[in-house]
């Protein structure tokens, strides 16, 4: 598995774009070198939507926001350019997402599923979920513990989970009109739950 294979598919063009050929690939070499690192020591607790979270998501852009302090950059440059990528990755969800909320019946399609889809998708293993409501009217769920941010506390970079967290407000934009998608507070942003809210629109 390498960067070319995950969510940061593009980062290499990505970072000569945004720093130039030479040093561009200079940080992207970086990234590399520490994806295989962080890839190589991880625990996934014996389960693969862990390691797909991991490998796919979390790790590439941990990757690249450590490269490029190893770069020089501070902690503000790095997440700044971090931000830069990963939006772009969240765009791309946020158009899955916009294919659902073409459906006809898409927040009643959304309800039915949406357990079956949370449990296997976000496993104990790595989360703790607690259900509020599903019914006509809304969607919620408390999240109290969460694999980003218990590796991102790990791995000392605890400000960068707060861009995952960014990154679903843009992606779960893409069931407007018909679906809402709302959140008080994160994990990561140092709330002490993520409280999902997915609300029917009229």
């Amino acid at each position: 598995m390498n960067l070319k294979d995950t969510k940061l598919f593009f980062l290499e063009e990505g970072c000569i774009r945004q720093f130039g050929s030479e040093k561009g690939r200079t940080i992207y070499s970086l990234a590399t070198a520490r994806f295989d690192d962080l890839t190589g020591k991880a625990n996934f607790h014996g389960n693969r939507e862990i390691q797909f979270h991991l490998i796919m998501n979390l790790y590439p852009t941990m990757a690249y926001y450590q490269a490029l302090q190893e770069y020089g950059c501070s902690k503000e440059e790095a997440l700044s350019f971090v931000r830069k990528e990963t939006v772009r990755a969240a765009n791309i969800k946020k158009a899955e997402q916009a294919k659902t909320a073409k459906l006809p019946c898409a927040y009643l399609m959304y309800r039915l599923f949406v357990k079956t889809v949370m449990k296997k998708k976000f496993p104990p293993e790595g989360w703790e979920t607690q259900w509020i409501r599903c019914d006509g009217k809304e969607i919620h769920f408390d999240m109290t513990r969460c694999i980003y941010k218990d590796i991102c506390d790990a791995e000392g970079c605890h400000e960068l989970c707060a861009v995952f967290c960014e990154n679903d407000d843009i992606a779960f934009s893409g069931l407007l009109p018909k679906i809402r998608f709302e959140r008080a507070g994160t994990l990561g942003k140092g709330a002490v739950r993520c409280d999902f809210h997915f609300v029917k629109n009229k």
